[in-house]
Formats: C-alpha cells, sequence, structure tokens
C-alpha cells in the first residue's frame, strides 16, 4: 500500500491507496501530537510514504515517521511536477496533490533519500543572511564616521579593523578620542585582544593628533553611531562562530576531505555540501549541472537554430553564488581553473 502527503504549514492531507492504486482513505491531520497519533492509526510499517520537499513544514512529519520506523521518502520536486501535469493539468488542490504523490509512490519511481546534511544547510543559510547584515551596517557605520571623524577612514582600513570599531564605543567622537590618555586609548584598542602589535602608543599618539585636528561635525549626536558598532560587532562575531562550527561539522562526513583537496575554506566546502547534499543522488555530472541552473538553453527548429544561449537558471540560486565566487577566487590566483576559464574566454 501507498501514502501520499501534501504538507501545508499547520495541516496535511493524507491520501491512502491500495495495491490496485484505489483510494482506501482520504483524510487530514493537524500538525500536533493528536493528529499524528490519528496518522499512525491509520498506516503501518509495510506502507511506502512520500512527501514533497516543502520549505520547512515537512521537516518535523517526516523525521517524526522516520523515527518511528516507518518507510517514508522525499519525493523529487520535478519529477513530481511534470507527474502532476500528465494526470491532473487543469486541477491543483491539496487533495489531488496528495492523491497523486501516492500513485507516485506507487510506480516506484526515483525517491531521496533522507540527506545527513541538514545542519550544514541551515547554518550556511543563516551564515548567508547574517552576512547580508553584516555588509548592511558596516555601510551605516562607515557613513556615520564621514560625518563624525571623516580622516579615520584614511587612517585604517575600517572594514576589518575591529580594534578601531571597538575603540569607538568607548570614544565616538574626535574629542573624546582627543582628551583621553594615550595609555587608557591603547588599552581601549586592545581590549579582550591578545594580538595587535601595530597598535602602539606612537600610534595612538597619532590617531589622538588626527583627531585634534578633525573636520567631522562637533557636536553630531553618536548614540545611533555606537549602537551600530555594537550591532556590527554581534554580527562579526556571529559569522566567526558560525565558521567555526563548519569545520567542525565538515571533519564528521567524508566531505571533509575537500578542505584539503582543493584548497577552499570551511566556509565555502560547507555552503556547497548544506545546498547539494547527497552526491550520490544525481546519477551524472549532467543533472547536477541542471541541479545548479547552469545548464544552457537552446531552440532549434529544422535547420534554424538560436544563435545567443544563455544558462537557464532554473536551478539552486544559493549554488550558483557559491560556484561563482569559488571562480573568482580561481581567477584571481590564476590556477589550472583560471588558465581554463582565460582559454576558454
Amino acid at each position: 500500500m501507498y501514502v501520499g502527503i501534501d504538507v501545508s504549514k499547520n495541516k496535511s492531507n493524507i491520501c491512502v491507496l491500495d495495491k490496485d492504486k484505489k483510494v482506501v482513505d482520504e483524510f487530514v491531520l493537524k500538525h500536533n501530537a493528536e493528529g499524528f497519533q490519528q496518522l499512525e492509526e491509520k498506516i503501518s510499517l509495510d506502507m511506502k510514504i512520500g512527501m514533497e520537499v516543502t520549505s520547512t513544514y515537512c521537516k518535523a512529519l517526516f523525521y517524526y515517521l522516520k523515527n518511528k520506523g516507518y518507510q517514508v521518502f522525499y519525493v523529487d520536486n520535478v519529477q513530481m511536477n511534470n507527474f502532476a501535469k500528465l494526470n491532473f493539468p487543469s486541477i491543483k488542490n491539496d487533495r489531488i496533490d496528495s492523491k497523486l504523490l501516492a500513485i507516485y509512490m506507487s510506480y516506484g519511481f526515483k525517491t531521496i533519500r533522507p540527506i545527513q546534511t541538514d545542519q550544514i544547510k541551515d547554518l550556511s543559510r543563516l551564515y548567508y543572511k547574517t552576512q547580508k547584515q553584516l555588509t548592511r551596517y558596516k555601510y551605516m557605520f562607515l557613513n556615520q564616521i564621514n560625518i563624525i571623524f571623516p580622516e579615520l577612514e584614511e587612517h585604517c582600513f575600517l572594514k576589518k579593523t575591529y580594534f578601531i570599531a571597538k575603540m569607538l564605543i568607548k570614544y565616538p567622537s574626535p574629542q573624546k578620542i582627543a582628551e583621553v590618555k594615550t595609555e587608557e586609548l591603547r588599552s581601549a584598542i586592545l581590549e579582550g585582544y591578545n594580538r595587535g602589535t601595530r597598535y602602539t602608543l606612537e600610534y595612538c599618539k597619532e590617531l589622538q593628533e588626527l583627531a585634534r585636528i578633525s573636520v567631522g561635525v562637533k557636536d553630531y549626536p553618536t548614540d545611533c553611531f555606537v549602537y551600530t558598532i555594537q550591532i556590527m560587532m554581534f554580527y562579526q562575531n556571529m559569522i566567526d562562530n558560525i565558521k567555526k562550527r563548519f569545520k567542525e561539522l565538515l571533519l564528521e562526513i567524508p566531505y571533509g576531505k575537500l578542505l584539503d583537496e582543493f584548497g577552499y575554506n570551511s566556509v565555502g566546502v560547507a555552503m556547497i555540501v548544506g545546498e547539494v547534499g547527497d552526491i550520490r543522488r544525481f546519477s551524472n555530472h549532467k543533472q547536477f549541472v541542471k541541479y545548479c541552473g547552469y545548464d544552457v538553453s537552446e531552440k532549434q527548429s529544422g535547420k534554424s537554430k538560436s544563435v545567443n544561449c544563455f544558462i537557464t537558471k532554473k536551478g539552486n540560486r544559493f549554488l550558483r553564488k557559491i560556484f561563482y565566487e569559488r571562480v573568482l577566487v580561481h581567477i584571481c590566483y590564476d590556477t589550472e581553473v583560471g588558465k581554463f576559464y582565460k582559454r576558454l574566454k
């Protein structure tokens, strides 16, 4: 017997078919303990259960059934969409979708085994969003610096100098930097760090001299400036912790070998592994290229053939971005991949 589960946010539509593909039962369950118990009463361990990957809504039910020993599978979304067009081209609702999933399972089409990289995928998405937020607050920080202390940006590379950013929380204006004792200024810069040898007393004296002659707005309010720095440093600390966790998780799985083999850092490998999951689910490289959205569109009719061919961009946009950034590194350092790119160009 076969079970199809169409998952939505707070409920799921269930359809149960017998071996002759006739509907045995149809019902709706709520995503709570009572609903999950109701599902267990109506299914058995010998049934094959299929569900589409629906954002994060399907994970709770999937792992609940998996831990109970049921034969539960994720169904390939692309194949399922094509299958639906062939069977019910003009009808689309949750009840029909659950029935289609059950029929799909009865044909023994391709299913996806549980991917063991969920934690890496969740962290890679979090890293991506955190990086975007950090960039946003960096620009806010630099914009406010140009009002309060414009000379500071030329004196030190502020996008990377978090020693200076930490000091600015205590002394957010040129007047306060100029008036404080040089030893106290240096202590504020090196607070919580064991490195930063370039920040000597001579460096701090130069910084104070620069603050005395600054053309920044003297009476400009600095509360927003201080809060911006604190938020920026919060995001930076989070990114640093995620990077460490990436390396720990990668070393627990076979993909950890990629760190040494190709020279990529833990962030690059983790983001690729998180999005791809188990690479063995692709039977050949062409399927993987299509999954990334790098396959080339082509239009041909008789003797006419399209000259302008572009990539479809229909696959995983995160993977396209990740691979694009990795290739930029190869081009910059003129590696074998970089030379291959230049030859093709």
